[in-house]
């Protein structure tokens, strides 16, 4: 906590980037889940590139994301805003400030993608009201982070605490955009019928979002923060609303495709391995996607190949 508070941005990373490697040359099977990750990406449409770079990358990616961690907590509140202004961009702003004029709250979906710890604030230096839906790794940093996150008006719900949903759809009626992750597999509720492409994986679908916004009837966006070169683009998708489609799997196919093409911005990809192996169902040709399929015909075999 110290080194974070003093050591300038530059010296923390390579100190970050440092204990990173050594980390990685002990846990081996971290390193493998990265690989098994980014073959499922390559083999589901990855523009053709060097393997080993990507990984390079991602592992590179994974340490960024864990400075970007510690700058939220621990550095001066000033030099993050500071730092933010400076290098941010916002694509599609209109679609955000044309729903601060009403009034109304929106449903905001990102995945551990990008600089996605900088999401929150922001969004909030642009002048929006925010909640989040966020797990903190421990209780100092849930601390920290709360605190700052006040002196924002960033409203921080934990998902570990009872009442989620009741915080979450109360803040979207004061008017706040809402923050939450749809690559949040751990996470994911399986509807019992119907499945979802994962990197051309056959799993079964999440049916957290579309509990959200149903329950809120509110817009829905895709919002992530892409890090180019030194600086951050906040991109605003609408996910538009389909009777016969599902939120959940609208916006997953959304953030897959910034996937594909940026895969070393995305953290998940360690977790994204083991939920792929323990979920993906084999015998793919039996089933549609979106469709109800029944649990009879439903064969799971997980497989670790």
């Amino acid at each position: 906590m110290a080194l974070a508070r003093r050591l300038p941005l530059f010296f923390l990373r390579l100190y970050l980037y440092f204990w990173g490697l050594i980390y990685l040359l002990l846990r081996i099977k971290t390193c493998q889940a990265i690989c098994i990750c980014l073959s499922y990406i390559h083999k589901s449409g990855r523009e053709s590139s060097c393997f080993v770079l990507d990984f390079i990358k991602s592992v590179f990616g994974i340490f960024e994301h864990y400075l970007e961690k510690l700058v939220m907590a621990y550095k001066d509140l000033d030099e993050v805003s500071c730092y933010l202004k400076k290098r941010l961009q916002v694509e599609n702003k209109g679609f955000l400030d044309e729903l601060v004029r009403s009034g109304k709250g929106a449903i905001l979906v990102t995945g551990h993608f990008g600089a996605v710890e900088y999401l929150p604030l922001s969004l909030a230096l642009n002048g929006y009201k925010v909640a989040m839906i966020c797990k903190f790794k421990t209780k100092t940093l849930k601390k920290a982070l709360k605190e700052r996150a006040s002196f924002f008006g960033v409203k921080l719900i934990d998902a570990s605490e009872p009442g989620v949903v009741f915080k979450a759809i109360s803040a979207i009626k004061e008017g706040r955009f809402l923050i939450t992750e749809c690559d949040e597999f751990s996470q994911w509720r399986f509807h019992k019928t119907q499945r979802v492409r994962v990197f051309g994986q056959l799993v079964p679908r999440d049916r957290t979002l579309d509990f959200f916004v149903k329950k809120a009837k509110v817009p829905t966006f895709l919002t992530l923060m892409r890090r180019e070169g030194s600086g951050f683009k906040l991109v605003v998708e609408p996910i538009p609303p389909e009777t016969s489609a599902s939120v959940s799997v609208m916006a997953w196919k959304k953030l897959e495709k910034h996937i594909l093409s940026f895969p070393f911005q995305w953290y998940q990809i360690k977790g994204a391995a083991k939920f792929l192996m323990e979920n993906k169902i084999e015998g793919e040709s039996l089933h549609k996607e979106g469709k109800n399929i029944s649990d009879k015909d439903t064969i799971f075999s997980p497989s670790f190949t």
